[in-house]
């Protein structure tokens, strides 16, 4: 599980900008710096669509245990969990 930072208008991930004010949270899709919801994630495999386990000891990755294998966190599917955390910014 991971909490990920999504755009309340337009429902993208969000990304940090680094300026000289600091980082700030950045919707590239709208081009501003909206308003967001934390929202709880669980990584998905791409070939099989279980849920993954994430093994931070083993090189930071994400492991199949249907595979056998483990997934590169740049093909992990990345899917809501059903609560949202509403966390106001």
């Amino acid at each position: 599980m991971l909490i990920k930072k999504i755009c309340r208008e337009c429902e993208t991930e969000m990304t940090k900008k680094y300026t000289e004010d600091g980082v700030r949270i950045y919707c590239e899709s709208c081009n501003d710096e909206t308003d967001h919801d934390n929202v709880e994630m669980e990584a998905y495999c791409p070939d099989c669509g279980i849920t993954l386990e994430f093994h931070g000891k083993c090189g930071q990755g994400f492991y199949c245990n249907k595979c056998s294998s483990l997934k590169s966190s740049k093909k992990v599917i990345w899917k809501k969990m059903s609560d949202q955390i509403r966390i106001p910014r």
